[in-house]
């Protein structure tokens, strides 16, 4: 009796201090049902497919935990995306490696300078960050038409960058054919979206930033009075975010080698919604990167399943609704978990 009493007095405690124990319980529920019941669910290819899709939203997924686990918002990350899709679509337009490489600089840099641009309103005037961002969202996004000139971007050559952001895995994908009969379709940006939630994950939790972030998100005050610089860390995380936004916007650019002026519109739903199914807190000061890659995974399997069903009233284009619908129950799931603990 006491050995069964200390395990589950372990598996409750786990749940209780582990951010990311009811997303993973989540996550593999769903799985477990959807393989079972969901027609085609279970292949290599609707696998590989729900991965290849996971890593646009993932990417920005990582940064906007961060934020949230600091206590902040960015509404504005969508047009972000878009803004560093078109200058690095500037660069492969032209072809040449060094104008190229020139625009994806300016890809990364310009969407981290926009949300450094946040973090400053957010500082010297106190607005909260819902509502800043609420407004610069609509003004970055006609920044992106002023520098596309309110055009599509498209192109149908392709270049070796192409194949180092989204390449196939071709000497995974071939064998795993021939092996199961199945056709997959494993990419290299999920290598990418996966090395980053590794580097992140260890600056959140082994890195003297990422304590003071924590620190941020719990209680500003407490972490000022500790000599945490409280208003350095929000506008490097709104930094951070801009930067990934841009990284978003690459990917997005070489997966689809299209972008357009309304790219990545609805992306900071969906962001945040992976956040809190992965176990961030609304409030800040909770949180785990390991838990917005399960979230990000959950929205996408969930994303899949309703395509393979063919849900009249639930079509892919209002999936939306399911993904609002997964946020209220996240939260509610998280909670009744702790309540439990």
């Amino acid at each position: 009796m006491t050995t069964g009493r200390s395990w589950q007095t372990e598996i409750r405690r786990w749940i209780s201090d582990s951010p990311v124990a009811g997303p993973l319980i989540t996550l593999t529920v769903v799985f477990i049902l959807f393989s079972l019941f969901v027609p085609n669910f279970f292949t290599l290819r609707s696998i590989s497919g729900i991965m290849s899709a996971a890593t646009l939203g993932g990417v920005l997924t990582i940064s906007v935990t961060m934020l949230m686990i600091s206590g902040e918002f960015d509404l504005s990350v969508a047009a972000l995306v878009a803004m560093g899709g078109f200058l690095y679509g500037f660069g492969v337009q032209d072809g040449r490696p060094g104008v190229i490489a020139f625009w994806l600089i300016a890809a990364l840099l310009v969407p981290c300078l926009l949300g450094a641009l946040n973090g400053l309103i957010l500082i010297f005037t106190g607005i909260p960050s819902f509502i800043i961002t609420l407004g610069t969202r609509s003004i970055f996004r006609g920044l992106v038409w002023v520098v596309s000139g309110g055009t599509m971007l498209q192109l149908i050559n392709d270049l070796t960058i192409y194949e180092v952001f989204n390449g196939r895995f071709d000497f995974l994908n071939d064998p795993l054919r021939a092996i199961t009969g199945q056709p997959a379709n494993f990419r290299t940006s999920f290598l990418w979206f996966l090395g980053l939630v590794i580097v992140m994950q260890y600056v959140l939790t082994r890195t003297r930033f990422g304590n003071h972030v924590f620190a941020v998100g719990g209680n500003p005050g407490a972490a000022a009075a500790q000599g945490v610089n409280v208003k350095r860390i929000k506008v490097m995380g709104f930094m951070i975010t801009g930067l990934f936004a841009g990284f978003t916007g690459v990917l997005l650019f070489s997966q689809f080698k299209t972008i357009r002026v309304a790219s990545g519109a609805q992306m900071e739903l969906t962001a945040i919604a992976a956040s809190v199914v992965g176990g961030a807190f609304l409030m800040g000061g909770s949180g785990s990167i390991w838990g917005a890659l399960i979230g990000i995974l959950l929205i996408g399997m969930l994303r899949t399943g309703v395509i393979l069903l063919d849900i009249p009233f639930v079509p892919a284009d209002n999936f939306p609704a399911v993904v609002g619908a997964t946020i209220v129950a996240a939260v509610i799931l998280n909670t009744w978990f702790r309540s439990r603990a």
